[in-house]
């Protein structure tokens, strides 16, 4: 899951880059494509980024859009008819009136209720379609570290350090910055205080660093496999001391061995719903591989092409038609599939879907043109 925080631009390196660092703090820092960035950035800007922390360091793959101030509330202009209504009136109704109002009323009332019963039979008849995801196999075990490295820490301090401790755990330094400007200090200690907090940070960071990774320990096997990358990827930063460098090499080796795992049960799910013709399924499982870069085996490949062929055909309904698209449009083989035949019939729902991934699946977009 891609971590978001606030990055500050320092520089031009070339026509293709910008040097960046964490908005308010001097670590962590790194370059971002100038292709990201919005038309007219200038040096000393504070984005917003999506960024994934790798091994090597942190990549940003994207940069958020940025909130824009309203000058004031808006306001709702209500407009009248421009008609002029009479005031209230009052009529004679002959004896009777009512109980023939009743009897329509009744049968207005009884219309209604047959024409509602004979839509919802209609809706039943066919399936509701729901706008589909890319397909994401289930999370393992979420990681929910404790907090005894931390507060271990925190404990290690002077009396007077730890409120500056305590506050840190649960804020950022530019939070803390902000804090320490609304305060009337003596001159030159804002600046100590901060240089200070940044040290301070950087050992809670690494302690909660070790929180995390004990956690990931004892449930080597279970734990979310994208909790557990994202750990090992920021030990580079963070696993200083012997105690952690110690538990990165074992949470490394321990990694490689799950990755493995996960991959061959991977392809064994892949291998038993392309036996039981679950074309769907298949590609699915196909579109979230637990090792990065894996190739599939080329029969599995081959598997998937013909099935999802075979799927696309004249005989196939429209919806049938549109699901085995979508999760074609995922799969690592979208770009090999061709269909057998078209629907006899094309439904207004089958074009949106073609046209909405008609880029990831070119062989298939071009039979709709």
């Amino acid at each position: 899951m891609p971590n978001r925080l606030d990055i500050e631009i320092t520089s031009q390196t070339t026509d293709s880059s910008y040097t960046w660092r964490s908005a308010g703090a001097k670590e962590p820092k790194g370059t971002i494509k100038a292709s990201l960035l919005p038309s007219g950035v200038a040096i000393g800007d504070v984005l917003k980024v999506e960024a994934d922390f790798m091994i090597d360091g942190i990549e940003i793959t994207a940069v958020l859009p940025q909130k824009t101030k309203k000058d004031g509330p808006e306001l709702l202009e209500l407009f009248g008819t421009g008609k002029e209504t009479a005031g209230v009136t009052t009529s004679l109704v002959k004896k009777g009136g009512k109980r023939k109002r009743r009897n329509n009323e009744r049968g207005s009332s009884r219309n209604k209720h047959t024409k509602d019963r004979k839509q919802q039979e209609s809706s039943k008849s066919r399936p509701e379609r729901k706008s589909r995801k890319p397909y994401r196999s289930p999370r393992g075990k979420r990681l929910k570290p404790s907090k005894e490295y931390r507060n271990q820490f925190i404990e290690s301090l002077p009396e007077l350090h730890k409120p500056l401790a305590k506050e840190l755990s649960g804020s950022t330094i530019p939070n803390l910055r902000k804090t320490i400007e609304k305060m009337e200090l003596p001159e030159g200690f804002p600046e100590a205080l901060l240089d200070y907090a940044e040290n301070l940070n950087q050992q809670l960071k690494m302690a909660e660093w070790m929180d995390k990774a004990t956690a990931i320990e004892k449930n080597i096997e279970s734990i979310d496999l994208q909790d557990f990358r994202s750990v090992v990827a920021s030990s580079g930063r963070w696993a200083k001391s012997t105690e952690s460098i110690a538990v990165k090499e074992r949470l490394e080796l321990k990694l490689n061995e799950r990755i493995d795992k996960d991959h061959k049960k991977w392809i064994n799910s892949i291998e038993e719903a392309l036996k039981e013709d679950k074309t769907v399924r298949a590609l699915n499982l196909s579109s979230r591989s637990p090792k990065a870069g894996a190739q599939l085996p080329e029969a599995i490949t081959n598997g998937l092409v013909e099935q999802a062929s075979k799927s696309l055909n004249s005989e196939t309904t429209a919806y049938r038609w549109s699901i085995v698209a979508e999760a074609v449009a995922f799969s690592p083989v979208r770009q090999k599939v061709i269909p057998e035949g078209l629907p006899t019939e094309i439904s207004e729902e089958l074009n949106k879907s073609i046209k909405k991934h008609g880029e990831r699946i070119p062989q298939i977009s071009k039979l709709f043109r």
